[in-house]
């Protein structure tokens, strides 16, 4: 009988640089983040560098070569400043620490492209980790790369948002007529946090373009939707489409700790774990 099973670790939000920008955020500064829906708390000293996030992303590196799963995806947000040569430099040093047999996968995130991506911004991306929107396959599941920054704000670049669609509408086609059991989408931002039809804010798609997505997860029967940028945990059902956002391996913000995916596809049935870093 033909082997099916599958397994991948999914990883978000390694964010080099995070540790040491909360730190140094003045009073007025959290309150602003509180009225977009995050709620910081740090007590810890003024740090500098991003020591806290190569301690972290090792672990969750290591992590990885134990359990040797057939690869790592990682949900976006790579390093918190993306003009620092500095934290993607030991952001790739660390992933290359990664067993040459197991497979990395790279997801855009803001702070990889921007909150609103110039062309430029797409470029440099491209350069540094390659194409943005993707699919892959491994055995009986089909896997959709995209670059959620688009869905988020495509105002400075307007035609991406129409090959977005047009290339996930298409990827979905593919994945449907060729029968594969899985179709899985890896993004950065989470579609909604409770209802599909809540009001727009700065975690989620915005309601204009998260409604054409959705119309295309149902309709395609997308079985999950792994996202990061939360840094915690949420899991939501939109039917048959399970939508889970991963907690981060760098700051977390909220009650759930610094972590890392373990996802299992045995057959018709996928299951996955969070497991805490202790770094």
């Amino acid at each position: 009988m033909k082997n099916t099973d599958v397994s991948f670790i999914q990883m978000a939000d390694p964010q080099f640089g995070m540790y040491s920008s909360i730190s140094k955020l003045s009073e007025s500064d959290i309150a602003e983040r509180r009225e977009r829906g995050i709620n910081i708390e740090y007590t810890g000293p003024v740090l500098e560098g991003f020591g806290k996030e190569t301690l972290l992303f090792t672990e969750a590196i290591e992590a990885a070569n134990q359990i040797n799963p057939d690869f790592v995806v990682i949900c976006g947000d790579m390093v918190h400043n993306s003009d620092s040569k500095e934290q993607i430099q030991e952001l790739l040093r660390i992933s290359r620490l990664l067993k040459e047999e197991i497979k990395i996968y790279w997801v855009a995130g803001n702070h990889d492209v921007g909150d609103s991506p110039t062309q430029t911004d797409l470029n440099e991306y491209k350069e540094r980790f390659g194409e943005y929107n993707y699919s892959f396959q491994e055995k009986n599941c089909y896997f959709i790369v995209i670059n959620s920054a688009i869905c988020y704000d495509p105002s400075l670049v307007p035609n991406e948002w129409d090959d977005l669609i047009y290339f996930l509408e298409k990827e979905l086609q593919i994945a449907a007529t060729s029968q594969y059991k899985h179709r899985i989408i890896f993004m950065h931002h989470p579609l909604y946090l409770n209802d599909p039809h809540e009001g727009d804010n700065y975690l989620v798609i915005p309601a204009e373009r998260r409604s054409r997505m959705l119309d295309l997860i149902t309709e395609y029967e997308v079985n999950f939707v792994f996202t990061g940028h939360l840094h915690k945990n949420n899991y939501k059902k939109l039917g048959s489409t399970e939508l889970v956002s991963t907690g981060p391996v760098g700051f977390p913000i909220g009650n759930d700790p610094s972590g890392i995916r373990h996802v299992r596809v045995n057959g018709d049935f996928l299951t996955h774990e969070y497991s805490a870093l202790t770094s």
